[in-house]
């Protein structure tokens, strides 16, 4: 297993959405948000992602899709 951290912005025509629980139903990752400050406007999310390596490839290209922006924060992958 595979765990990347990722920095979130969301637009605000995305901060209502329940992207994240979306993610990982469709995608075989676990999700954790480790920081977070959203507002009704705006929104960003410090999230790691636990799964295999081209699933959380896959998952980073659907957020980029649905207009998020995706910002690695970690350069180096973490196996356990």
């Amino acid at each position: 297993m595979t765990r990347l951290r990722f920095h979130l912005t969301f637009p605000e025509e995305r901060v209502k959405e329940p992207i994240i629980y979306e993610i990982s139903q469709k995608f075989g990752v676990v999700t954790n948000i480790r920081r977070a400050d959203v507002s009704d406007r705006s929104g960003w999310v410090e999230l790691e992602l636990e799964g295999e390596l081209p699933e959380i490839e896959r998952t980073v290209v659907h957020l980029r899709n649905r207009g998020i922006h995706v910002d690695p924060i970690e350069k180096t992958i973490l196996e356990g």
